[in-house]
């Protein structure tokens, strides 16, 4: 999705009630799942080796997306026992697989970190954490049972600064909804061969 298009969309969205806010991102993020689930499967291994335009291999930039969606999963938990500013808004409390709690003193921080690990992942292990999450969080974003319209709404609200020059005010669980959208739709679309939809 073209950049300018969808950040109006998302003021669009960020504009509206609460419930219609649901609605329409829950119909924006199915539209970008496919595209995004489409593109990772249509890489190969010697795609994914290739290096990205931000000097990553295009793996260790799926691997970086995929497991700021892991992070987001954690913090979807919190938001669903009622925390108000899951732990991700401070790049902390990220589990790894074997239990390790981690916090990161900056975006860059937890990036770096990640850009590490995935260097010696093969694509496929890669690939299939980023089917696997794309598709848990679109679920429990999507699922009003799993993670009601309050949860999100009761979270603290962040200022989110858009690279269009609009700074939206929304709940930090709206934010975390509609940055992953951005992740997937616009930050390395060009890189992972994203179409414009």
């Amino acid at each position: 999705m073209k950049a300018d298009i969808f950040y109006q969309r998302i003021v669009e969205i960020a504009s509206q009630s609460p419930d219609k806010r649901y609605v329409l991102l829950a119909d924006l993020h199915a539209d970008i799942l496919a595209r995004y689930l489409n593109a990772v499967r249509t890489i190969t291994s010697k795609d994914a080796a290739r290096v990205s335009t931000d000097g990553r291999t295009l793996g260790q930039v799926v691997g970086h997306i995929a497991e700021w969606e892991r992070f987001t999963i954690l913090a979807v938990g919190e938001m669903m026992v009622g925390a108000q500013w899951p732990r991700i808004m401070s790049h902390s409390g990220y589990i790894e697989p074997d239990g390790q709690v981690l916090n990161f003193t900056s975006v860059d921080d937890f990036n770096a970190y990640q850009a590490n690990k995935h260097a010696t992942w093969p694509w496929e292990r890669i690939q299939g954490l980023a089917i696997r999450t794309a598709t848990m969080l679109h679920v429990l974003f999507t699922q009003p049972t799993l993670l009601p319209t309050e949860c999100l709404e009761l979270t603290r609200v962040y200022e989110w600064y858009l690279p269009n020059g609009v700074k939206l005010a929304v709940p930090a669980g709206r934010y975390l909804w509609m940055v992953t959208l951005e992740h997937e739709a616009v930050e390395h679309a060009d890189d992972i061969g994203l179409d414009d939809g």
